[in-house]
This record gives C-alpha cells, sequence and structure tokens, in this order.
C-alpha cells in the first residue's frame, strides 16, 4: 500500500478512537458512530462529485483537499500535465509530417482498415483529382474505379509496386501496413520513365531486326567462300564467321529481352510439370557439353508455377554458363529441392568462380567478369540478364554464392504462391 493510504488509515484509527471516548463520555456510541460514518461518507461523496466535473472538463488548476483526496488529486493532475505534454509533442510531429507531405512530389494517402481515407497530402490531390471536403472517409477504390486496383488491394500483396494508368498516366503505386490494419499509399507519375522504356525497347527491338538480315545475308557468304583446300584463306574467314555467329546469338538474346519486357506478369501461372522440364533441359546440356565435364542431378519432387519456356530458358541459361565457365573435367550439378518457404532450382559447379565485387552487378547487360574470357567461350553477356528479367517477372529471386577457385551456385527461388 501506498504512503497516502497508511496516512488515511491512521486518519481513521485516529477518528475511530475519537467517537469512541465521546460515545463513551455521552453514552450514545451507536449514534455517534452513525454520524462518524455518514459524515466520511458524505466527505468521500463530495470529492468523488468533485473529481468527476474535474475530469469531464480539467483545467490547469486542480482541486486541493486533505488526507487521501490531496494526493488522488495531484497524481490525477501530474497524468493529465504529461498527457498534454505528449499531445502537444504528437501534434508538432503530425505537424511537421504535414508540412513534410505537402512539399514531397509523390502523393500520399493515410487509408484506415476499411480502406477509407483518412488523409492525403496536395500531389494525391493533384493526381487523383480528390476533395478534402467530399472524398474523406470514402473508400479510396470507390474514387479510383479501376478492377486491377481493388483487386491490389483485396489481395493484400503489398511486397511489390502497383503500376497502372489512369487519366492517360503512368502511375506506380506502393502500399505500407501500420498501425492497426491502417494503409499508407504512396504514388508516383512515371508517365515520362513509361515512355523511354517504351522508346528503348522499340530502338532495340527494331534494330535487333534490321541487323538479324544482314547478319544472315554476310554469313550465307562466308560459307559459300570458305575453301577447305585452302587453309591460309579460311582462316580470316572462319574469325569472321565465328564473329558473325556471336554477333547473331547477340541479337536473338535482344530480341528476347526486349519480348520479356514487354510481355505483362502472369496473375495465375499454370502449374509446371517440372520433372520434364528439369530433365529436357539436362539432356541439352549433355549434348552441349560432349563429355566434357562430369555432370549430375540431385532433383527432388518440386510443385512450381510458371510459364514453361520462360522458366526453361532461365535453368538452361545456368547451366549453359556453368558448363562454358568450368574447366574441363570439373563437376556441374543441375538441383531442386523444396523447403516449407519456397522451390530452388539452380546449378552448382566447382568452377573459376567469381570474387564477391562482381557478383552485384553480374545480371547487367553486357557486364562481363573477365573479358578475354568471355569472348573466348562465346558468351554475349546477356544470359543473366535474361534470367533476372524472367524470374521478376514470377516474382522469384536470383540467389548467386561463389568463391574464386572454388565455384559458384547460381539458383532460382520461387517463394510460395508465386
Amino acid at each position: 500500500m501506498t504512503a497516502c493510504v497508511w496516512r488515511e488509515i491512521r486518519f481513521l484509527s485516529i477518528l475511530l478512537m475519537v467517537l469512541l471516548i465521546i460515545s463513551s463520555i455521552t453514552g450514545y456510541t451507536l449514534a455517534i458512530l452513525f454520524t462518524g460514518l455518514v459524515g466520511y461518507t458524505l466527505w468521500n461523496l463530495y470529492h468523488i462529485n468533485r473529481l468527476s466535473r474535474w475530469l469531464n472538463n480539467p483545467s490547469k488548476k486542480a482541486p486541493e483537499s486533505k488526507g487521501v483526496w490531496d494526493d488522488v488529486y495531484y497524481q490525477l493532475y501530474q497524468l493529465y500535465k504529461r498527457q498534454r505534454k505528449a499531445r502537444r509533442r504528437l501534434k508538432n510531429i503530425l505537424q511537421r509530417f504535414q508540412e513534410s507531405t505537402h512539399v514531397l512530389p509523390y502523393a500520399v494517402i493515410v487509408l484506415d482498415s476499411r480502406y477509407n481515407i483518412e488523409w492525403f497530402n496536395p500531389a494525391a490531390k493533384t493526381m487523383f483529382k480528390l476533395n478534402v471536403k467530399s472524398d474523406i472517409g470514402h473508400r479510396i477504390d470507390n474514387l479510383i474505379r479501376l478492377p486491377e486496383f481493388s483487386g491490389y488491394l483485396l489481395n493484400k500483396k503489398f511486397d511489390h509496386q502497383f503500376e497502372f494508368k489512369l487519366a492517360k498516366k503512368a502511375i506506380a503505386l506502393s502500399v505500407t501496413p501500420y498501425g492497426q490494419g491502417q494503409l499508407l499509399i504512396s504514388a508516383r507519375d512515371i508517365t515520362q520513365q513509361f515512355l523511354l522504356d517504351n522508346m528503348r525497347r522499340d530502338f532495340v527491338s527494331n534494330a535487333s531486326h534490321e541487323l538479324r538480315t544482314p547478319v544472315t545475308v554476310i554469313m550465307g557468304y562466308i560459307e559459300l567462300l570458305l575453301d577447305k583446300e585452302n587453309v591460309k584463306k579460311n582462316h580470316p574467314l572462319e574469325k569472321i564467321q565465328q564473329q558473325s555467329k556471336r554477333l547473331e546469338n547477340i541479337i536473338s538474346e535482344l530480341l528476347v529481352l526486349a519480348k520479356l519486357e514487354a510481355a505483362q506478369v502472369i496473375d495465375s501461372p499454370a502449374q509446371l510439370n517440372t520433372k520434364k522440364l528439369l530433365t529436357e533441359v539436362f539432356d541439352d546440356a549433355i549434348a552441349l557439353d560432349n563429355g566434357r565435364h562430369k555432370l549430375s542431378t540431385d532433383i527432388d519432387s518440386v510443385k512450381l508455377n510458371g510459364r514453361y519456356a520462360e522458366i526453361r530458358m532461365a535453368i538452361s541459361n545456368l547451366l549453359t554458363n556453368a558448363i562454358r565457365y568450368t574447366d574441363d573435367g570439373g563437376h556441374i550439378k543441375l538441383f531442386a529441392k523444396t523447403d516449407p518457404w519456397g522451390v530452388t532450382i539452380g546449378v552448382k559447379d566447382d568452377g573459376i568462380g567469381i570474387d564477391y565485387t562482381h557478383v552485384s552487378r553480374l545480371t547487367e547487360r553486357f557486364y562481363r567478369v573477365d573479358e578475354g574470357r568471355s569472348k573466348e567461350q562465346g558468351g554475349t553477356g546477356l544470359g543473366l540478364a535474361i534470367v533476372k528479367q524472367i524470374l521478376d517477372r514470377h516474382g522469384a529471386q536470383l540467389r548467386i554464392q561463389s568463391t574464386p577457385g572454388h565455384g559458384s551456385v547460381f539458383s532460382c527461388y520461387f517463394a510460395l504462391g508465386k
């Protein structure tokens, strides 16, 4: 018990002794004790009433009294002051937040747990044509009337941003859950970026198509000019043929990348025959390798959804790279395994390995760790870029582990539900 309670007990004890002394002198014991009890009760009721009025309308001046009630008033007043201080601090934080979001170029919208709009900044007002007086308290999907946007909110898969078109604008929107089911929406106008990406894709696609015909013609004439009996004459022609084939491969892979970038992400991919897919990839690798390496598999039964041709291309690229950059006689393993969180399909080798400083850039187009070796092996520098693009379309990740001189592990990780 607290000190104030002990003081109140002592006060009641003294009061009781006084009443007993008076009652022993006067002889009216019950009457005097009853009067004292009524007086003590009325005293407490009086202070309860005062406390109730003050709580309904708190002020800087708290009620004052004696005994336990004085301590109650004091503690409540201190709590009241702390709450006022916290409210002022929260108000200042909210004001600074609103001031900062008012100057943001991004649209910011705060939703409650039922997707009703609680607040938005001027950029959101302009982007989505919102009105403070009429739109606060209304569901966001009643104001942004797009079926795909409603589906995005209902699915609650906010780990990736949502891109859509609205009033001739391309918008990238992200949702961050917080608090008690509340959502913070941030959106930005990516119209210019969208147009530039389309121009780049069109240029690559058109240029690749235009280059394919002359390269095919060049290769055809080289084959006609090759003379099996004239080795000295054949040497420069073979070099031209080799580089022409490499150029043809680059053009083909650029066209593949352009098609992948232009294609839409699959919302409901079909379940794959993973065993058939991996068997085909492995058989192709054996034919390509021609006995130069020790190829093996360690494949569990895995379930995977996606586009057959794209997944096959991604795994094939990883296996081809391992064959290309592993010295003759090395070991290469194609593996597939599952765990409670997802599916992993990858390739492990004991080849030359890659220094960690290069790993983060391996999926860049035309990036090469060893320029001379890559050209010697016939690589285009686009294989891992294609793999990354395919995995992005399937919501998967490319994971790379490598140690120089000890080999590498390139794996595709598909989380459950992808």
